[in-house]
């Protein structure tokens, strides 16, 4: 049918409705965030941390890093492409000064851009307006524009196509309490990934399971699971929340970005051999390492991961392994999945577009995947679990 009506639009252009050619046309967008100038003092002491979240419509979000003690911000590779955007589209960006010690950041100003397809960058950048309309400053940005090929028409819209980039938030509070290692640091990891609506549809989405008695005491909205949610909610904002501190940013490349960056210690630059808990929703992969203490079975709950959501696209645990075995860890590794989640129940099925999804992201990586039943996962884990206590033995041998 797209192919009829295009021919048509050349012969007939003015009996195609503007609404049926909104919905068959598209545009991809690559813009790059570059810097603000003249902010206001938000800080007593005459500064600012800036960052901004920019958004079109209400579909598809990005945030930014924090600069750090500035009023003149400028951001170093902050690229966002979309894909298969309509073309009334509008961008909207909000700049705000982080705030550490308050629940709440300060909002500096916004401004909007809309006729993406004919968008020229200003000298002079766009203004920065408060809520009242008063000039807080300008901000620079180019936004390249082109029409959605056909590969891109084919994908949902406001398809989220790159770059991958992560935030690892490191927290000590939770790393005291949860005494998983000598630096008493528990970290989350939030990597974008890109076109996950390809693999996850919304009608793919996994509920929460009305079946799982902990998952009830959760979402069955008594008054127990409204406090047991706003638990959840603050653990989340703690753990998952942006800080000027305790905050690693970065983007991923490559596969070997993601076992360098992510999945090695960075003062051994060795594999950590640990099992993480993690949940796909939205543009994004979230995962921190579990175990068996309550502290720790609390902080990578998969509800407090999805920071209460009552459905997801998937949820699991995975953990990194030798490919050829724990006596060749020098060689090439692999991530093994699987669907044991309580709370969320997700389909076997999905487990494949899983493992698709990110061997896409990162071509070179190798998934396995299992059913939360399958032998051959608890023979594995069992077998990491004793590499954790060789690798612990050989670490305090060294140290003594």
């Amino acid at each position: 049918m797209l192919s009829i009506f295009s021919g048509l639009k050349l012969i007939l252009p003015n009996i195609i409705p503007p609404a049926y050619e909104e919905m068959i046309t598209g545009q991809d967008v690559v813009i790059r965030f570059l810097s603000a100038e003249n902010l206001p003092t938000m800080d007593l002491l005459g500064g600012a941390d800036p960052y901004f979240i920019a958004k079109f419509e209400d579909e598809i979000s990005y945030m930014s890093t924090i600069q750090s003690n500035t009023l003149s911000p400028k951001w170093v590779d902050e690229e966002w492409i979309v894909r298969n955007i309509p073309h009334n589209a509008k961008l909207t960006v909000f700049v705000y000064d982080k705030d550490d010690n308050s629940l709440n950041d300060d909002f500096i100003g916004q401004f909007e851009i809309g006729d993406l397809p004919n968008y020229k960058s200003l000298p002079e950048g766009h203004q920065i307006l408060d809520s009242n309309g008063g000039d807080r400053g300008h901000f620079h940005l180019t936004i390249e524009s082109v029409e959605s090929p056909e590969s891109s028409k084919k994908l949902p819209r406001y398809t989220f196509d790159g770059p991958c980039r992560y935030t690892r938030h490191s927290s000590p509070i939770a790393g005291y309490l949860t005494m998983l290692n000598k630096d008493n640091v528990y970290s989350t990891w939030k990597i974008n990934l890109r076109r996950i609506s390809v693999w996850f549809r919304p009608h793919d989405r996994q509920p929460w399971n009305r079946q799982y008695r902990i998952a009830q005491t959760i979402f069955d909205g008594s008054a127990r699971s409204v406090t047991k949610q706003n638990a959840f909610k603050l653990a989340h904002k703690m753990l998952y929340g942006r800080t000027i501190k305790n905050n690693q940013m970065g983007r991923l490349n490559n596969v070997n970005d993601l076992w360098t960056l992510i999945f090695s210690d960075e003062k051994t630059k060795r594999i950590r051999s640990c099992i993480y808990t993690y949940i796909i929703n939205d543009n994004t992969w979230r995962f921190s390492e579990t175990g068996v203490g309550y502290f720790t079975d609390f902080a990578s709950k998969h509800a407090l991961h999805a920071n209460c959501c009552e459905s997801v696209l998937y949820a699991g645990q995975f953990h990194p392994r030798p490919r050829f075995g724990w006596d060749r860890c020098d060689d090439e590794w692999e991530l093994v999945f699987d669907n044991w989640s309580g709370t969320y129940a997700p389909c076997l099925d999905l487990l494949k577009n899983l493992k698709d999804l990110l061997e896409f992201n990162f071509p070179g990586l190798n998934v396995v995947t299992y059913d939360f039943k399958n032998p051959l996962l608890r023979e594995s884990m069992d077998k990491l679990k004793i590499a954790q206590g060789k690798f612990k033995t050989n670490s305090s041998s060294n140290h003594n």
